[in-house]
């Protein structure tokens, strides 16, 4: 959760001034606001991702694509 403070602090700040802008604006920070989302939501997804496959496979070495391994 501290990883991710910074960001849903950034994202609520944005909410705020997505909130108190001008008609033209709003799509602006509407698209910054769900671009950044999206990103984030993707990168924790990719870090979840990372963290069940290392559970499954710390047992099991991926196979060495070295030469000197096939031979």
């Amino acid at each position: 959760m501290t990883r991710e403070l910074p960001w849903l602090v950034l994202q609520a700040a944005l909410l705020v001034v997505l909130l108190h802008a001008n008609a033209p604006e709003v799509w602006f920070w509407f698209a910054v606001l769900l671009v950044l989302l999206l990103w984030r939501s993707v990168a924790w997804r990719q870090r979840r991702w990372q963290r069940l496959q290392e559970r499954q496979g710390g047992a099991q070495e991926p196979p060495s694509t070295s030469g000197s391994a096939t031979g």
